[in-house]
């Protein structure tokens, strides 16, 4: 007589049912795997997300960035700026960049009446805000005219105005910087971005608001009057073809150095994607852990089920002798251990998800449980079953079922 399998459920149940404190010791391994399982993969999708919106907040994944490499030691004194005139010639030769923003920093000290706050200041053009991806909220950014004319005017970040400023309005006013009045004709949207993980500053994306900015020629002209520009943005069209231009950028700048590596050329895309290497390494181990413990509930199912085998002898060698097939017999144990894995699994699931909250709190940073998460957990744990359910299962179904009788 054939065992279905909605006949091998219910004997799973009513034999889980009747054992509680059994039922109990056997799961406890598997609810913890899961728990572990769920906190892990949600603990990586946070930290995933947070990457991406890191790499979002910052201009996006076709930024390009070339800034003086300091694991260089320069023996041969090789320039570690660029002239306006090598600025001109490799905008020249990359006209596939959409966006081309050469950059001068300094550091300064502002006043404006009684008050003064010392911060950077960025000699940049008009493309900045759209390599950047940041624009100003009040007033305007910076022009092409003002870079043609060297104007006296600057944008400022949110906390010079809050510094200088208070509640005034600062547009149109004039701050002094290293003895020159600038007029200031806006104010940089502010930027936020939560810091997660992070002890005492809330606000990952703080330093920018202290920046401010001015055109690129009026920092050379009038400012430092040196013609050394540090850094260099670009911006392809896609992040698909950052890649490729980075190549192209790398090259030119290293025939414009003699081979010399003097400056460090970066791709967001090609950073993110080693960002999500590493983390896949580290949520590949995490896994393994989790793991682990999933395999020591499934060795202790594995006993369980063997003695639980012990105790039935007499009613599997009454199946058998009563028309029961010994395949029967094997997806009926198989059954009962897959069913005991997924309800442990099944608390797994609802407690992991039910402590991400206090994980998330614990560690300052989000963790995100998607579909794929809940899904990953309850094939795991299911799995785990199966494994440790076969070795019993073919035991049982192996029994001799004159010697079967016989057990007492």
């Amino acid at each position: 007589m054939a065992i279905t399998l909605n006949e091998s459920l219910k004997i799973g149940f009513s034999d889980f049912w009747s054992r509680k404190i059994r039922s109990f010791v056997t799961v406890i391994g598997i609810i913890l795997g899961t728990m572990s399982i769920i906190v892990v993969l949600s603990l990586m999708n946070g930290i995933k997300k947070k990457t991406l919106q890191w790499m979002m907040e910052r201009g996006g994944l076709s930024k390009i960035t070339v800034r003086r490499n300091w694991q260089y030691d320069n023996p041969t004194n090789a320039r570690e700026y660029f002239t306006w005139k090598e600025i001109e010639l490799i905008r020249s030769l990359i006209p596939d960049a959409k966006y081309f923003n050469p950059q001068l920093r300094h550091w300064i000290r502002f006043s404006y009446k009684d008050k003064d706050y010392r911060s950077s200041i960025w000699g940049v053009v008009p493309d900045f805000k759209y390599v950047e991806e940041w624009d100003a909220e009040s007033g305007r950014f910076l022009s092409d005219f003002d870079i043609d004319q060297s104007n006296d005017v600057i944008v400022i970040g949110t906390k010079i105005q809050e510094e200088l400023f208070g509640s005034e309005n600062p547009l149109n006013k004039l701050i002094t910087a290293h003895g020159r009045r600038l007029k200031v004709i806006g104010v940089m949207k502010h930027r936020y971005m939560k810091n997660d993980g992070a002890v005492g500053r809330d606000n990952a994306l703080s330093y920018l608001n202290r920046r401010t900015f001015v055109p690129l020629s009026t920092m050379i002209k009038k400012g430092t009057g040196e013609d050394r520009i540090t850094r260099l943005s670009i911006k392809a069209h896609d992040a698909k073809s950052a890649p490729a231009l980075k190549e192209k950028l790398e090259n030119i700048i290293l025939n414009l150095r003699h081979g010399k590596p003097v400056f460090q050329i970066e791709s967001a895309e090609e950073e993110a994607k080693e960002m999500a290497k590493n983390q896949k390494i580290f949520q590949t181990i995490f896994f393994i852990v989790s793991i682990v413990s999933l395999l020591v509930g499934g060795i202790v199912i594995a006993n369980i089920m063997l003695a639980s085998i012990q105790e039935r002898t007499r009613e599997i060698g009454i199946r058998i002798t009563v028309g029961a097939r010994r395949f029967d017999i094997f997806f009926q144990f198989l059954v009962q251990t897959i069913l005991v894995t997924s309800i442990g699994g099944l608390f797994g699931i609802i407690f992991g998800l039910s402590i991400l909250d206090i994980v998330s709190g614990y560690l300052g940073i989000d963790l995100i449980a998607g579909i794929n998460v809940i899904v990953i957990a309850l094939i795991v744990s299911a799995g785990v079953g199966f494994f440790s359910g076969i070795i019993p299962a073919i035991i049982a179904s192996k029994l001799n079922p004159v010697e079967a009788l016989r057990y007492e």
